[in-house]
C-alpha cells in the first residue's frame, strides 16, 4: 500500500509540474548537445593535439606546410562513417590515457594507417581518370590500385605516403629522388600530390628475366619525340628505335641500388620477438601484411633506389665510327676558317643528320 502510494505522489508530482520538467530536459540535452559539439569541434582540431602535445608537434608542423593544411587530421586517420568515427574517438581516449600515465618519458611508437577509402571521398574520380602525366611519365591509377603488380596490392599511401608527413615546411618534395633528373623542377606545381618516386623505382627496377625493369622503358615514358641537340650533333630516337635499338644500347646506370636484398636485422627494429621474423622469407606474407594491410612504406625497409639514366662513353663511335674521318678537321681547316659550312660543298643530309644544322652561326644571325 505504501508503494501504491509513493507511485502516486510521484505521477501527481510529475503531471503538477509537467512543463517544467519539459522545459528542465531541453535545457539540459540542449546543453550536452552544445557542449558536445564544441568539445568535438575543439578536440578534432589539429592545433589541440599539435599544440598540447610535444610528442605531437613535428606531425603538426609538417601538416601546416603541408598541401593538404585544409583537411583536418581526423578526415584522413578516422574510418569515414560514424562507427568509424567512434573508433577513432575511442582509440584516441586510449592512446590520451596511454601518454598522461605513463611516468617516464612517454615512448610509444606514433603510427597510424591512412585507408584508401579516405583519400577516395576526394580522389574517387583518379582511378578511372584517363592516364595521368606526372614529369615525363605516363601514370594510371586504375592499374596500380585496382591490380596487384608482382603479387602485392598497392595502395594510395604506397606512393603518396610523404605527402603529409615527412615534409618540410614550403617545401613540397622532400624525396630526392625527382631532383636527380629534374633540377629545375617547379615545386609549387606537383606540391599538391607529392609522389614518393622512390616506391616507384623499387618496383619497377628489380630485375626481371631478360630486363631491367618490370616492364621497360616505354610503359613509363616513351622516347623523346623532338630532335635532340647536344655536342653539336643531332639525335632523332624515332630513327634509331624503328632499327629495333632498345634503351640500353645507349644508356647506363638506368639504377643503382633496386636488387638490394633486405637484411633481417631490420625487422628487429620493429619486431623485438625473434617469433615473429621466422617468415622473413615469405613473400606474399611480408608484403601483404606490410604494404597493403598496415600501410608501410616501401623505403622503410628497402633502400634508397636511384634512377639516374647516363650515355656511354664514346656512344657514337661504336657504330659511326668509319663514317667520320679522323683527320676531317685537318683537311677542311682553310674551309673551316674562312667560315664556309657543310652544305657549301656537301648536300644537305650528307652532315645534317648527324650534325646540328650545316649553318653557320655567323650566317644564321645575318638571314
Amino acid at each position: 500500500m505504501d508503494n501504491i502510494s509513493f507511485t502516486a505522489i510521484i505521477k501527481n508530482w510529475i503531471s503538477a509540474h509537467k512543463l517544467s520538467i519539459i522545459i528542465v530536459l531541453i535545457v539540459l540535452l540542449s546543453t550536452v548537445a552544445v557542449v558536445s559539439e564544441k568539445m568535438l569541434e575543439v578536440t578534432e582540431n589539429p592545433a589541440f593535439c599539435g599544440k598540447n602535445c610535444h610528442i605531437m608537434r613535428p606531425y603538426y608542423d609538417s601538416w601546416r606546410g603541408s598541401s593538404h593544411n585544409d583537411v583536418k587530421c581526423v578526415e584522413c586517420h578516422y574510418e569515414p562513417g560514424l562507427i568509424g568515427h567512434i573508433k577513432g574517438k575511442i582509440n584516441g581516449l586510449m592512446q590520451f590515457y596511454s601518454y598522461e600515465t605513463t611516468v617516464e618519458e612517454y615512448s610509444g611508437k606514433l603510427y597510424a594507417k591512412v585507408m584508401d577509402k579516405n583519400c577516395l571521398v576526394c580522389h574517387e574520380k583518379r582511378i578511372f581518370s584517363s592516364d595521368i602525366g606526372y614529369m615525363g611519365v605516363n601514370f594510371s591509377h586504375k592499374n596500380h590500385l585496382l591490380e596487384s603488380k608482382r603479387g602485392i596490392s598497392l595502395t594510395c599511401t604506397s606512393c603518396h605516403s610523404m605527402l603529409v608527413i615527412g615534409m618540410k615546411e614550403h617545401q613540397s618534395v622532400t624525396d630526392p629522388s625527382c631532383n636527380q633528373c629534374h633540377p629545375n623542377i617547379v615545386q609549387k606545381d606537383i606540391g599538391h600530390i607529392v609522389v614518393t618516386t622512390s616506391t616507384c623505382f623499387t618496383c619497377h627496377f628489380r630485375d626481371v628475366p631478360g630486363n631491367t625493369s618490370i616492364s621497360g622503358c616505354p610503359s613509363c615514358h616513351g622516347p623523346p619525340k623532338e630532335m635532340l641537340h647536344s655536342n653539336y650533333t643531332n639525335f632523332n630516337h624515332s630513327s634509331h628505335l624503328s632499327r629495333g635499338f632498345n634503351c640500353l644500347t645507349c644508356h647506363t646506370n638506368i639504377s643503382t641500388g633496386a636488387n638490394d636484398i633486405v637484411p633481417k636485422d631490420k625487422c628487429f627494429s620493429c619486431h623485438n620477438i625473434k617469433d615473429r621474423v621466422e617468415r622473413y622469407d615469405d613473400f606474399s606474407f611480408v608484403h601483404k601484411n606490410h604494404v597493403t594491410n598496415n600501410k608501410i612504406a616501401c623505403y622503410n625497409c628497402h633502400s634508397n633506389v636511384k634512377h639516374t639514366p647516363t650515355i656511354k662513353d664514346n656512344l657514337c663511335a661504336n657504330c659511326h665510327a668509319s663514317e667520320h674521318p679522323s683527320d676531317w678537321l685537318m683537311t677542311h681547316k682553310t674551309q673551316v676558317l674562312i667560315g664556309k659550312v657543310c652544305s657549301d660543298c656537301h648536300q644537305p643530309k650528307f652532315c645534317s643528320d648527324c650534325h646540328a644544322t650545316g649553318i653557320a652561326s655567323g650566317k644564321k644571325k645575318a638571314s
